[in-house]
C-alpha cells in the first residue's frame, strides 16, 4: 500500500488535448527539442493526441510548464495513454531541472518499461499480452505512484515507483527511483520513431490504488487523485441524470455514481468515510440502484440488500429518457446518512438510511465505472447516452451551490465512443485543462 496522501502542496495537472486546433502552450506544454503537434489520428476513444517524432536519433522532448507543478511533495501520481501501434520508443514521467528522468515509464521494443532513468529500465509487461477489451487497439494506459517509502523505522527505503498497466485489479510492478525526490516537472521523451501521447495527469494525490477486480474508469470532480482543495463542509449532495438510452449485454458491468466523502475519506484513498449512490445500466432497459455505506467499497443493492454480491438479480425496468435524482444526505440531528434515488418516469423511490455521527462531507466527485475484470464482452458493446447535470451541495449554513468548473476536474478520461455522457465533455462542462 502507498502512504496516505496529504493536501499539503496539493496540485493537479490535466492534459488530454481535447481541442486539436489549440497550440501545445494552451495545454501547458513547452517544446525543448524537436517538434511536436496535436493530431486527431490516432485518437484515444476520440481524444486527440500529441504526436512526437525523434529525427536522426535526436530525442523529441516536451515538458510541462514547471509553474504548473508543485515541487517538494513526498508523493505523486501520474498517468498517460501511449499509442505503441506505430512502433516507436517513447516515455513519460518525472524529470529533474536538467530534464533528465528521475521516474519514467514508456514503450519500446514490444514492452512497457519503467525505471529511474532511460539507461536503467525494467520490463513491466509485453505489449502483445495486453487485452483490447478495455482500451483502444494500439494504446496502453499506464498509471503510476511515486513516493518516498522511508519511515522512522526504515530510513533507507528511499523512493519507490508503483506501475499499473491497463488496470488496477492486479498488484503493481515496483521499482526503486532513488532520485525521484529531485523532480522538477514532467516530460514526454520520444527516443526513436513516432509515438503518440494523451490522457495525461500529474498530481500530488493518489490516482491508482490496488483493489482486486476493480478498475476506475472516468470521473469528474476532485477525487481519485485530484482532491487539491477541500470544499466548505456540506451535508447534502444531489445530482440529476437523464438516461436517454442504453444497451448493455451484461448486468452489473457499466454504472454511474456520485460520491460524497467525509474529512477522513476526502484526505486519503480509502473506503472508510466514502459514500456512494449509483445505478447499474443493465440489459433490456433495466437499471439496478445501489449505495455504498462508507465502511467498504461494496455496492448494496436496494432490491436485494441481504447480499453483497453485485448484479445478483436483473434490474428494474424504466423507459428511455428517464430522469433520475440522486441524493446523499447527512441528517445530523437524526445521526444518519440517507441514500435516495427517485425515478421521475416511474415515480419509484429507493431510499435507505444508515447510522452515522462523523464529520460533514468535504469532497465529492462523479464516476462512470466499467467492471472490466468481470465483463464477457468488449467495452464497445456497452452503449450509453445520457446527461448528468445540476450537481449541487448544501453547506452547513443552508445555502446551496452548483459546483464550479474549476472544481470539476476530469480524471482517467478513458470512455469509448459508444458512451456519451454529456457532462464529461470539455466544451459542455468548461473545466480548466490544467489547474493548481
Amino acid at each position: 500500500m502507498t502512504p496516505t496522501a496529504s493536501l499539503v502542496g496539493a496540485f493537479a495537472y490535466v492534459s488530454n488535448f481535447e481541442l486539436a486546433h489549440e497550440p501545445l502552450t494552451y495545454y501547458g506544454w513547452e517544446v525543448i527539442s524537436g517538434e511536436a503537434s496535436i493530431v486527431t489520428t490516432p485518437n484515444y476513444w476520440g481524444e486527440p493526441s500529441l504526436k512526437s517524432t525523434a529525427v536522426n536519433n535526436v530525442p523529441q522532448i516536451d515538458i510541462v510548464n514547471p509553474n504548473l507543478i508543485v515541487r517538494g511533495d513526498q508523493f505523486l501520481s501520474f498517468q498517460v495513454a501511449i499509442y505503441y501501434g506505430s512502433g516507436g520508443s517513447g516515455f513519460f514521467g518525472l524529470v529533474n531541472a536538467n530534464y533528465q528522468p528521475v521516474a519514467i515509464v514508456g514503450v519500446a521494443n514490444g514492452y512497457v518499461w519503467a525505471g529511474p532513468n532511460l539507461t536503467d529500465l525494467k520490463p513491466v509487461v509485453s505489449l502483445s499480452s495486453l487485452s483490447n477489451a478495455l482500451y483502444p487497439p494500439g494504446w496502453v494506459f499506464i498509471m503510476v505512484n511515486v513516493y518516498n517509502a522511508s519511515t522512522p523505522y526504515n530510513k533507507t527505503a528511499g523512493w519507490v515507483m508503483q506501475v499499473f498497466v491497463d488496470g488496477t485489479d492486479q498488484p503493481p510492478f515496483e521499482v526503486g527511483v532513488p532520485d525521484a525526490g529531485n523532480y522538477y516537472t514532467a516530460a514526454i521523451i520520444t527516443e526513436n520513431g513516432t509515438v503518440y501521447y494523451t490522457d495525461i495527469i500529474v498530481t500530488s494525490l493518489e490516482i491508482p490504488i490496488y483493489l482486486q477486480k476493480y478498475n476506475n474508469m472516468e470521473g469528474y470532480g476532485q477525487g481519485s487523485g485530484l482532491i487539491t482543495t477541500l470544499l466548505p463542509p456540506f451535508y447534502n449532495l444531489t445530482a440529476l441524470v437523464l438516461l436517454r438510452y442504453w444497451n448493455t449485454p451484461q448486468v452489473g458491468i457499466l454504472s454511474f455514481q456520485i460520491n460524497a466523502m467525509n474529512y477522513y475519506g476526502t484526505t486519503r484513498s480509502t473506503c472508510v468515510g466514502f459514500f456512494q449512490i449509483g445505478v447499474d445500466l443493465d440489459p433490456n432497459g433495466t437499471i439496478a440502484p445501489w449505495y455504498v455505506p462508507g465502511k467498504n467499497c461494496i455496492a448494496h443493492y436496494y432490491f436485494n440488500e441481504t447480499t453483497m454480491n453485485p448484479a445478483v438479480l436483473p434490474g428494474v425496468p424504466t423507459p428511455n429518457n428517464t430522469l433520475l435524482k440522486l441524493m446523499i444526505y447527512y441528517n445530523m440531528s437524526a445521526k444518519e446518512i440517507v441514500f435516495e434515488i427517485y425515478d421521475y418516469n416511474t415515480s419509484e423511490l429507493w431510499i435507505h438510511e444508515i447510522p452515522y455521527s462523523g464529520t460533514p462531507f468535504y469532497g465529492t466527485y462523479t464516476q462512470l465505472e466499467f467492471q472490466y475484470a468481470y465483463t464477457k464482452y468488449p467495452i464497445t458493446d456497452y452503449i450509453f447516452n445520457g446527461t448528468m447535470f445540476d450537481i449541487e451541495v448544501t453547506f452547513l449554513n443552508g445555502t446551496t451551490a452548483t459546483l464550479p468548473a474549476s472544481y470539476m476536474i476530469p480524471f482517467e478520461l478513458s470512455a469509448p465512443l459508444t458512451w456519451d455522457l454529456t457532462y464529461y465533455n470539455a466544451n459542455a462542462s468548461g473545466y480548466n485543462q490544467f489547474a493548481k
